[in-house]
């Protein structure tokens, strides 16, 4: 089957260490299922390389667990530990969708991004194999986000016929993992930041505290 053909199921996936998720992890899942018109959104946690673990990174363990608290209650999330099982050499998202390519041969895959990964996607591991294999979602925020992603969508196309990507609007969040890291190795409160079911658990496991 031609990989742009229709076929019968289509799901979006996330990326990231997600250490921890947080409220635009969540936002961004929400945008995708809403427009995109996927059955699901899956995070896959990567496995965290060697110059990002810091005393204040966590274990896979607390990182899967958060992710199973940030996504009970909405039945179309899901996370996988596909990256986490597999050999870091090959933790490339080619390698990624390849693996699940293979797994679920009638499902259509869209990996979402932020609009700044969008600058360099065609840096990546094996681009060309990358567009064959997924529809690409990018994340914009403004009217200059958009049309810098649509000046950038231009060029990907010109350069890799066949592939495509798509536009996903998303409301500015001022949220980012290092700050959450920071605050909650100070004791600080993390409401707005992260669910509340997660800052519970980072409380709890006295996860990133420096002491």
């Amino acid at each position: 089957m031609n990989s742009r053909e229709r076929k019968e199921n289509k799901i979006a996936l996330l990326g990231g260490t997600f250490d921890p998720v947080h409220n635009g992890h969540i936002a961004l899942a929400e945008a995708a299922y809403r427009q995109l018109g996927v059955d699901e959104v899956v995070f896959i946690p990567t496995q965290l390389r060697y110059y990002k673990t810091t005393k204040l990174s966590t274990t896979a363990y607390d990182r899967v667990a958060m992710l199973a608290l940030a996504t009970a209650s909405y039945d179309y999330m899901r996370f996988s530990d596909l990256e986490l099982c597999s050999p870091p050499e090959e933790n490339y998202t080619v390698n990624t969708l390849q693996r699940l390519t293979e797994k679920l041969p009638e499902t259509e895959l869209i990996f979402v991004i932020g609009g700044d990964s969008l600058e360099h996607l065609g840096t990546w591991r094996r681009p060309e194999e990358l567009f064959r294999l997924a529809t690409f979602a990018a994340a914009v925020r403004d009217d200059v986000d958009r049309e810098r992603a649509e000046e950038l969508i231009r060029g990907y196309e010109r350069d890799f016929p066949g592939a495509r990507i798509v536009l996903l609007n998303m409301d500015a969040m001022d949220v980012s993992s290092t700050e959450i890291r920071e605050k909650a190795s100070q004791g600080r409160s993390l409401e707005g930041l992260v669910p509340e079911s997660v800052e519970g658990y980072i409380r709890k496991q006295h996860l990133y505290r420096e002491d």
